[in-house]
């Protein structure tokens, strides 16, 4: 947990937003993207199951929730983002696809990572075994 006050919090918040040319939009296109998202599932053959259509789209979507999570491992204390899409028009057709995908692709070598810098360094590793 971290304690800080508000207005402390407020200005790393903006200085974040405003380094990185966040702008707010002026309308929430949730519902445009929504009946866009009805659209592309009817008139694409993704399940055979006409009534799986109904559970690949939100009964309710939001926009995803941005929140700011202080690091504070790091010097200065910079502001991380943490992205809450579940309630997102394409989340379920997300998590559908990527279940399909899987059980259709055998990817060999799975594995994660820590950092840019270590993949780096195992492509490197890679290429001059090679």
């Amino acid at each position: 947990m971290v304690i800080i006050y508000k207005d402390v919090l407020k200005q790393k918040n903006s200085t974040f937003l405003q380094e990185n040319q966040i702008t707010a939009l002026d309308k929430d296109p949730t519902d445009y993207f929504q009946k866009h998202m009805q659209q592309i599932i009817h008139k694409c053959n993704i399940t055979k199951d006409k009534n799986q259509y109904k559970h690949l789209l939100q009964i309710k979507p939001t926009a995803p929730k941005l929140n700011a999570i202080m690091k504070i491992q790091k010097d200065n204390n910079p502001i991380g983002l943490e992205i809450n899409n579940i309630q997102a028009p394409a989340y379920k057709l997300a998590r559908y696809l990527n279940k399909r995908l899987n059980e259709l692709i055998e990817i060999p070598y799975m594995c994660a990572t820590k950092n840019l810098k270590e993949v780096a360094q195992d492509l490197t590793n890679i290429q001059i075994n090679n």
